[in-house]
C-alpha cells in the first residue's frame, strides 16, 4: 500500500500546517517521455502546471511546465494563493520550484516550494 503524504515546514511564516494520505498512490515509473506525460494530461489523467505561475510572470514553456495528478495541482494552487497575498501585503519575496523525479519518469515524485525574504517557508508534497 503506497501513501502520498503532504508535509508542510514552516520557518518563519505562520501557515496552517496539514497532511493528506492517498491509499494506493499512484506510479509514474513508466511515463518516461514527455510525449507519455502529454497523452495522460490529454487523457484528463494528470494536470498542468507551472512551476513559476503565469500570473507572477511565468511563461508557457516545457522548462515551466510539470504534469502532475489534479491534488498537487491543488497544492500548487493553495501555495500560489499564500504567495499571492505576502506579494499583495508588500512583502519582498523570493520563490523556488523545486521538483524531484525517480528514475527515468517525466512525473516528479516531489514538489518542493520555497519562499524567502520577508517571509520564509518551504512546502512540499510527495506525489509517488
Amino acid at each position: 500500500m503506497k501513501k502520498v503524504i503532504l508535509s508542510v515546514f514552516i520557518v518563519l511564516f505562520a501557515l496552517k500546517s496539514y497532511s493528506q494520505e492517498v491509499e494506493n498512490g499512484p506510479d509514474f515509473s513508466d511515463i518516461d517521455s514527455i510525449e507519455k506525460a502529454i497523452d495522460l494530461y490529454e487523457k484528463g489523467e494528470l494536470s498542468k502546471i507551472y512551476m513559476m505561475p503565469l500570473e507572477f510572470g511565468g511563461e508557457d514553456i516545457p522548462a515551466n511546465t510539470l504534469y502532475v495528478p489534479g491534488f498537487v495541482q491543488d497544492f500548487k494552487e493553495g501555495f500560489d494563493g499564500t504567495v499571492e497575498k505576502l506579494l499583495l501585503d508588500g512583502k519582498i519575496i523570493s520563490f523556488e520550484a523545486k521538483p524531484e523525479y525517480k528514475g527515468r519518469s517525466f512525473i516528479p515524485s516531489k514538489l518542493k516550494l520555497e519562499v524567502s525574504g520577508d517571509a520564509e517557508f518551504i512546502e512540499s508534497i510527495n506525489i509517488w
